[in-house]
């Protein structure tokens, strides 16, 4: 039996202890993603928002994020 999303909505919170969001969403049905920013970790904000890019760019099914992914960790890996 297939799970029928007929609402959605997101939402992050920058919390009590940063001054800048660094999360990022994917609302783009069938996939929903949440990007934590990871308050305090340098490049957290870019981080998140590759993650989510690469989810949201990712339109064919049989694509992984992980394919996407790799070139840029190891771009971004200094």
């Amino acid at each position: 039996m297939a799970l029928r999303v007929v609402e959605q909505a997101g939402l992050t919170d920058v919390g009590r202890q940063r001054e800048a969001n660094e999360d990022n969403l994917v609302l783009a049905e069938p996939v929903f993603a949440v990007a934590d920013g990871m308050g305090g970790a340098r490049a957290g904000e870019v981080a998140s928002r590759v993650a989510a890019e690469t989810f949201r760019d990712a339109r064919d099914p049989a694509e992984t994020p992980e394919r996407h992914v790799a070139p840029m960790r190891d771009r971004y890996e200094r």
